[in-house]
């Protein structure tokens, strides 16, 4: 996912105790009272339009401009739902920076993404399952001694998003794209093919809300799709490619994968 998404222009263990369960945020609660400010109002999609207008033009500003305004927000509303939102839009920074090469700022901006997450305080299970796919993303930016220690905190997040939600979609999603780019020597590809399968099954929300996050079932197909092809399952990775062109027919990150089943 993460090398497609740029392609596209447009993705020491840790247990929950009573404590953590009984303080975690609902965001269906913090709802509430947000729901006045229009800026959250399709805010994930209001990202994704900032980033290919950042692409477009080559420069940063449609992405800073909105990651101003939602700052701005925060210091008025103190809302983890808010913070959920500005660590989304590093995300995509970073991966603007990686579409011009400047492997420095793409650091940087997933590092403030990671630093966002992994500082919140009363985490629920859609803040870990973001928190593991920003670390899981930077992996590609930390030198080889790092890695086991990253892949263990990737691994421990991904934990808390289904002990605190075992039906969240982007847990699911996020736990299958990890295992997929985990090499088999280390214990990588037992868990793609089940929890994206999983993760393509579940609603993109529990209940429909423009507020909240509803992002992971496209880039799950997207995952079991190359995990059957890179297996050379071919009907099986045409089956599913039929499936995500019917539900996603103009998904770049879908269609680039037709190359690969052509004769198939």
């Amino acid at each position: 996912m993460y090398r497609l998404l740029i392609i596209a222009l447009f993705f020491i263990s840790c247990h929950g105790n009573a404590t953590q369960l009984s303080t975690v945020t609902n965001y269906n609660d913090e709802f509430e009272s947000i729901k006045a400010d229009s800026l959250l109002n399709g805010i994930q999609d209001k990202i994704l339009e900032a980033f290919v207008q950042s692409f477009i033009t080559n420069n940063e500003s449609n992405l800073s401009s909105l990651n101003t305004e939602l700052q701005e927000l925060y210091n008025k509303r103190k809302k983890n739902l808010i913070l959920y939102w500005v660590s989304y839009l590093q995300f995509y920074k970073s991966i603007y920076f990686l579409s011009i090469q400047d492997k420095k700022n793409a650091k940087k901006e997933v590092e403030k993404a990671i630093d966002i997450m992994d500082e919140l305080e009363g985490k629920n299970s859609e803040d870990y399952a973001l928190l593991a796919m920003l670390q899981g993303f930077s992996f590609q930016f930390s030198s080889g001694f790092k890695a086991p220690f990253l892949a263990k905190k990737v691994s421990a997040n991904i934990k808390m998003a289904f002990e605190l939600d075992s039906t969240n979609i982007r847990a699911y999603y996020v736990s299958a794209n990890n295992d997929f780019y985990t090499p088999v020597k280390y214990g990588g590809g037992k868990l793609v093919e089940k929890h994206a399968l999983k993760a393509i099954s579940l609603a993109d929300q529990k209940i429909k809300n423009n507020y909240l996050p509803s992002w992971g079932k496209e880039q799950a197909y997207e995952t079991l799709i190359k995990f059957y092809i890179r297996n050379k399952k071919w009907d099986l990775a045409v089956k599913f490619f039929k499936q995500a062109k019917e539900k996603y027919p103009d998904s770049y990150i879908i269609n680039l994968l037709a190359s690969d089943l052509v004769n198939k």
